[in-house]
């Protein structure tokens, strides 16, 4: 009978282990094994299946686990709530491929979720992005729109083709956020890590739509009997404070305008 190693509520097999650590995650550190069979654990995949979950680690930098795209399938699957996914790639007039679409359809949405990724900003010009550049970037889009469309499940989750420009741009990926001890303020800095405004600063989006997306995450969290947790929770709080900021400053500037008119 083959040895048992837990890892939380997993258990592996002694050669399941030896399997992962000499394939998946042949350059982890004991840390950080442990951390991503948590994670795989956590979001109920299989490292060992193809195309689910990986370890990607380059030179002496820390590792990151990434979710391939059939890991991104599943976990939308598996929310009961996934009713399509479309792609395609996007051309120039001269019929040059120029980047990527997807559109991610839900049954409780009346449309669906679609992204749009250019080439340029992660073609790396090797290994499968020179062989199979389209095939590539309708995953990195498709892997976006089903970040969009389910960001409870996926906030914070990237691709394995999203992150194989990792390597040459490291921290655009998954960019190191600021926190209130950097002294800058929590929001200076900040980049939404998920969903339709993912990898913009709260500088950048429309207050009205800022709001409208925030009360929408509350609703479907209350709506689910789900608490927010993790990035979606910080970019909440975040962003909250950041109108909540921006409310005040507007009604001390009109308070001040009346005052100079008496």
């Amino acid at each position: 009978m083959s040895e048992m190693v837990t890892q939380g509520a997993a258990a592996w097999t002694a050669e399941q282990m030896a399997l992962i650590t000499a394939t998946i995650a042949k350059q982890a550190t004991p840390d950080e094994l442990k951390l991503f069979l948590y994670r795989a654990k956590n979001l109920g995949l299989d490292p060992l299946k193809p195309g689910q979950i990986h370890f990607v680690k380059y030179g002496n930098n820390p590792g990151t686990i990434v979710v391939g795209i059939e890991g991104f399938r599943v976990t939308a699957h598996r929310t009961g709530k996934l009713a399509g996914i479309k792609r395609g790639a996007l051309r120039d007039e001269k019929g040059n491929l120029i980047g990527g679409w997807a559109e991610v359809y839900r049954t409780d949405w009346r449309e669906p979720a679609r992204e749009e990724v250019p080439l340029a900003e992660y073609n790396t010009g090797r290994g499968p992005w020179q062989k199979m550049p389209e095939t590539m970037v309708k995953k990195v889009a498709e892997a976006a729109a089903l970040r969009m469309a389910f960001p409870e499940s996926l906030g914070g989750v990237y691709s394995e083709e999203e992150m194989h420009q990792a390597e040459q741009r490291p921290g655009q990926i998954i960019p190191e956020q600021p926190s209130a001890q950097d002294g800058a303020g929590v929001d200076r800095g900040y980049r939404i890590p998920f969903g339709k405004f993912a990898q913009r600063t709260l500088e950048e989006i429309d207050t009205r739509e800022l709001g409208s997306y925030v009360d929408y995450i509350e609703r479907k969290a209350e709506k689910d009997g789900k608490p927010l947790t993790g990035p979606v929770l910080d970019f909440v709080q975040r962003a909250t404070a950041y109108l909540t900021a921006l409310e005040a400053g507007a009604s001390d500037d009109a308070h001040n305008a009346q005052d100079g008119s008496l």
